[in-house]
């Protein structure tokens, strides 16, 4: 059993929140931020509204404690392309959550840390790691491009060490 200062993963954890309703709170989670064009009109609210399950009263508080975090995290990205950059992470770590790379937990520590300053989003020149690339590759695509180079070769040392700390910059331990 994992111990998390958050309720939502705990409760998952204990059955109390299905697998399905955690993949819609995690739709949400990476889907709301691309209503808004930067981070700080964003509401909980946005998030609840746009769930398509009914909330337990028990886990509703739970899910809203995970949206606030979600919120304030979205809240020091009031450039557009910033926001931009981190609407793409949250989209990849809805698709690592999938995979089971990165936890619930991991990644609410993550936006908390995020919220606070304490982390910022991973920064890359990509031109000049990966030479011409179209206009708007982002952290999901160079992701996808590790994904491509390791199954052309899964001993890639670069592409596995470049993956690593792009896991570990998005909060997977």
């Amino acid at each position: 059993m994992i111990i998390t200062a958050y309720m939502l993963p705990a409760l998952y954890e204990q059955k109390k929140v299905s697998a399905h309703d955690m993949e819609e709170i995690v739709r949400l989670l990476a889907h709301a931020p691309l209503l808004y064009d930067d981070g700080l009109t964003i509401q909980v609210q946005d998030f609840i509204e746009g769930l398509e399950i009914e909330l337990a009263h028990g886990v509703r508080g739970a899910v809203i404690e995970l949206y606030e975090l979600a919120v304030q995290a979205c809240r020091p990205f009031a450039d557009p392309s910033a926001y931009e950059q981190f609407q793409d992470a949250l989209g990849l770590q809805a698709e690592l959550w999938q995979e089971e790379v990165l936890t619930l937990a991991e990644w609410m520590e993550w936006l908390k840390q995020i919220a606070q300053g304490q982390r910022k989003l991973p920064e890359y020149n990509f031109v000049s790691m990966l030479g011409n690339l179209p206009e708007g590759f982002m952290i999901h695509d160079f992701h996808d491009e590790l994904r491509y180079q390791l199954e052309q070769n899964p001993t890639n040392a670069w592409a596995i060490e470049e993956r690593n700390r792009l896991y570990a910059a998005l909060g997977a331990n």
